[in-house]
C-alpha cells in the first residue's frame, strides 16, 4: 500500500480530511464551533486522492470527510462518515454538551433521529436532486421531478418541525443541527428555494450569523454551494465545475453500469 504524500499524513493531533465539497464542512463548522485546534487535509478530487491507495486505507469507500486522530500516547483512531466523525468530536471534544446531549438521554436519541433524517433521507435526496438539476449528462426530467419534489416533501418535514422547536432536534443546538444546515445552505444548487418554508429559512439565517459556522463555511475555501454564490455573476465556475462533474461522475460510474436484475413484474409500471 502506498503512503500518503508529503503533506498528506496525519500529524499528532487531530487530523481532517475534506475539500470543498458538502459534508466536510460540517465537520469544520464542528471543529469551529468547539474552538480546536486541528489539521485540516485538503485533498485534490480532480488529481483522484479521494481514490487512492493512502487514501483508501483511511476511508475504504474513497469520500471525504474522514478524520484521524492521533493521540499524545501514539494510538490513533479514524473515523469516516460525516455523522460518525461528528459524533466522534463530541465524544471526545464536548465533554460539557454544548452542541450534543448526554448518550442515553431522551434529548441524545432526539439528536440521533435528526441526525439519521439528515444522512439517510435529506442529505441523499438533496445530493440527487443537486445530481439532475446540475449534474446530469444528459436532461433526464423524471429524476429530476422526482427528487426534487422529495426534497420540497423533506423540507415541509422540517418545517413542521422547526415551527414548535427552536432547533432541529429541541431547544438546545447541537450537531445534526450543523448535519442540516449545509444542505439548507445549499438549497439553489439543488433546485430548492428555502423561502418558501419560512420556519427553515429563519433558524438557517440563525445559525449563519455564529461565528464558528461563518469560520467552518471558509475551510478550506469559501462555501462555494451558498444560495449567494451560486446566485452570483461568477456563472463561468459554475458553468465549468458543472461540466467538469458532469463527465467525471459518468466516467466514474461507467465501470459500474450493468443491467437491472430482472423480476417477473419489469415493466409493468409502464403500461
Amino acid at each position: 500500500m502506498a503512503s500518503a504524500p508529503e503533506g498528506k499524513a496525519p500529524k499528532l493531533g487531530l487530523n481532517v480530511y475534506g475539500s470543498a465539497v458538502v459534508n466536510p464542512y460540517k465537520i469544520s463548522i464542528l471543529a469551529e464551533e468547539l474552538g480546536l485546534t486541528y489539521n485540516y487535509i485538503n485533498l485534490d478530487v480532480a488529481a483522484g486522492d479521494h481514490q487512492s491507495d493512502w487514501f483508501v486505507k483511511i476511508n475504504p469507500n474513497g469520500k471525504v470527510p474522514a478524520i484521524v486522530h492521533v493521540k499524545e500516547d501514539g494510538t490513533s483512531v479514524t473515523v469516516f462518515e460525516s455523522a460518525a466523525c461528528l459524533l466522534y468530536l463530541t465524544h471526545e471534544f464536548d465533554k460539557e454538551h454544548k452542541f450534543s446531549r448526554p448518550v442515553g438521554t431522551p434529548e441524545y436519541w432526539t439528536q440521533l433521529s435528526w441526525l439519521s433524517w439528515q444522512v439517510a433521507g435529506y442529505g441523499p435526496m438533496m445530493g440527487q436532486a443537486a445530481h439532475f438539476n446540475r449534474y446530469a449528462y444528459e436532461p433526464v426530467p423524471y429524476g429530476a421531478w422526482r427528487y426534487t419534489a422529495e426534497s420540497r416533501r423533506l423540507h415541509s418535514v422540517l418545517d413542521k418541525q422547526l415551527s414548535t422547536s427552536p432547533y432541529v432536534g429541541g431547544d438546545q443546538i447541537t450537531i445534526a443541527d450543523f448535519a442540516v444546515f449545509i444542505y439548507t445552505h445549499s438549497a439553489r444548487w439543488c433546485g430548492i428555494d428555502i423561502n418558501e418554508w419560512p420556519n427553515v429559512k429563519a433558524w438557517h439565517d440563525k445559525l449563519l450569523q455564529r461565528p464558528g459556522v461563518q469560520r467552518g463555511l471558509q475551510t478550506p475555501v469559501p462555501y462555494p454551494f451558498s444560495d449567494a454564490a451560486v446566485s452570483s455573476e461568477n456563472q463561468e465556475f459554475y458553468k465549468t465545475l458543472r461540466q467538469w462533474g458532469a463527465q467525471g461522475i459518468k466516467a466514474a460510474s461507467e465501470k459500474w453500469k450493468g443491467e437491472a436484475a430482472p423480476v417477473p413484474s419489469d415493466h409493468r409500471n409502464y403500461e
